[in-house]
């Protein structure tokens, strides 16, 4: 399932030359339409025995230039997506005694970057849930995982507000097969939390032993080098995107 049809369809035809493969385009931010998609899957498939939740929209400004539109869709993509999708299929699972929820979050869960407020928030909420259903459910034979990625390489960094970001990004960018093979990872071998690239673990020894430091450094590499280098950038009236 994904938003974009043209690209949904060619994945599809690449991944059925493997396996058995089948597209739904849906509008992820549209809750109404995202529960219609997923009963019509669930009737034509019956429950997953895995459920990727992989959704990922970001905005790369300050808060103050952040709309009230902004934040409604940073929420409703990045976690209520999840959030309806695991109702879905979470019963089916539980009745089977079988199956794994991951989601994909953010390494900026760890502590919330320069610019990314509703994005950070919102994957913020999709870790805390997560860890809550884990709990709920220890025994009932569903795991529960999620990953926080650093910095991928996908068109997420296409977006306009990351103008001033996405070239000093480039230096630490994972290419997208690395999450898939995380995934992988965690259906062979299940465990709550996985961070990719692993060493990104380092922050929760940082954060337990100094949340300033850590909150300097992630700061510091999060910023736009102009605004480090001479103050302030100019703020600019809110736009909606």
């Amino acid at each position: 399932m994904a938003r974009r049809a043209d690209r949904l369809e060619a994945l599809r035809a690449t991944l059925g030359q493997h396996a058995p493969s089948f597209a739904y385009p849906v509008d992820l931010s549209n809750p109404d339409h995202l529960h219609e998609v997923v009963q019509r899957a669930l009737r034509d498939h019956g429950v997953p025995d895995v459920l990727v939740s992989n959704a990922g929209y970001g905005l790369y400004r300050p808060f103050a230039e952040h709309t009230a539109q902004d934040h409604r869709t940073l929420m409703e993509v990045n976690y209520f997506a999840s959030v309806w999708l695991i109702s879905a299929v979470l019963p089916g699972m539980i009745e089977r005694g079988s199956g794994h929820v991951i989601g994909v979050a953010s390494i900026s869960t760890k502590m919330g970057p320069w610019g990314h407020t509703g994005y950070s928030a919102a994957k913020c909420a999709l870790v805390s849930m997560i860890q809550t259903l884990a709990a709920e459910h220890t025994g009932s034979g569903v795991d529960f995982s999620y990953i926080n990625p650093g910095v991928v390489r996908t068109d997420y960094f296409e977006q306009p507000s990351f103008s001033t970001l996405r070239d000093q990004m480039r230096k630490r960018w994972i290419e997208p097969e690395r999450i898939a093979e995380g995934v992988l990872s965690l259906l062979k071998r299940p465990r709550l939390e996985l961070c990719i690239p692993r060493h990104y673990r380092v922050l929760d020894w940082l954060g337990a032993i100094s949340p300033a430091l850590l909150h300097r450094l992630v700061r510091s590499q999060s910023r736009p080098k102009a605004e480090s280098r001479r103050g302030p950038l100019k703020r600019t009236t809110p736009t909606d995107t």
